[in-house]
């Protein structure tokens, strides 16, 4: 498998660690993630989002989420964000807490509530103060640092910062990482899969997800949205730089909505539009409908 292929692309990722048939995989990605070993490892899940919106040749595009339960009964979300999202934390911690809360059921007690894990895989740098690159969070003690409860664990990695050094020394969780990090090369990854059965499996799933051609053509579709947000992301960075002060943030603001209506015009779900950009969905639906007509490229 050649180094083009963007592993981080929601429809391969989706492919590769949110197929039932493939389960083994994301037990092993959660297990590795979550450094869980012996009695504590998960041994068995089932996946909760089948009902996601599918991407279609139209170019409408799913939010990548996969939430699975595991056989303890806890709740495990995986979700990956390729562009930066200054409000990041919040919005990984909102999502978390829908996760928590929807799984009590109405008239349960609070005590049939099961922990909520979330894993955020990020490719960029949203921690600067940290410069490792796997970050864990818990409610604890502000004193005694003893944990409150359990039930929530949140975890962000930022592929940037991975120094993979000796490739055959990694941690199992530093495998998975440096496996979908663009830091890795291929011939890493054949030295992973060489002591790794799960990566070795995961690269054999490339070679099978190259040959699809309704996979690929998906993943061309995606790819192509995630360069065209970028790009529109550049010109407004540049439009900064270039010391445009006055009426600078009204200026952020059209450029703001344009590029919501830009993206509605080519089929995005406001979901969808959500997580690329980071504009809460309210915000987006209410763009939308002071729009009369779709705006013209």
């Amino acid at each position: 498998m050649t180094r083009e292929l963007n592993r981080l692309n929601d429809v391969f990722f989706k492919y590769l660690l949110g197929d039932e048939k493939k389960k083994s995989l994301t037990l092993s990605f959660i297990n590795g993630i979550l450094n869980r070993t012996g009695n504590d490892l998960f041994t068995d899940l089932e996946f909760l989002d089948k009902e996601m919106t599918p991407i279609t040749e139209a170019g409408k595009v799913s939010v990548l989420d996969i939430r699975a339960r595991m056989n303890d009964g806890s709740q495990v979300n995986i979700e990956v964000q390729v562009c930066k999202d200054p409000d990041m934390a919040r919005r990984s911690l909102y999502y978390w807490a829908r996760m928590y809360s929807g799984a009590l059921h109405k008239g349960a007690p609070y005590r049939s509530l099961m922990p909520a894990i979330s894993i955020n895989l990020m490719d960029f740098n949203a921690f600067e103060q940290y410069t490792t690159c796997h970050h864990s969070y818990h409610v604890r003690n502000d004193e005694t640092h003893d944990i409150l409860i359990g039930d929530l664990e949140m975890h962000f990695i930022e592929l940037e910062k991975i120094r993979i050094g000796d490739i055959r020394k990694l941690r199992k969780s530093e495998q998975w990482i440096a496996y979908f990090s663009h830091q890795c090369s291929d011939e890493q990854r054949e030295v992973l899969a060489m002591s790794e059965p799960a990566i070795k499996e995961a690269m054999n799933c490339e070679m099978h997800f190259t040959q699809d051609e309704k996979l690929r053509r998906k993943y061309e579709i995606q790819e192509k949205a995630r360069r065209d947000y970028i790009s529109m992301m550049y010109n407004i960075e540049k439009g900064r730089e270039e010391g445009l002060e006055e009426g600078r943030k009204e200026g952020q603001e059209q450029e703001r909505h344009r590029i919501v209506l830009s993206m509605l015009q080519k089929g995005f779900p406001y979901e969808t539009i959500s997580q690329i950009t980071g504009i809460p969905a309210e915000e987006i639906a209410a763009i939308a409908q002071s729009q009369a007509r779709p705006i013209k490229e």
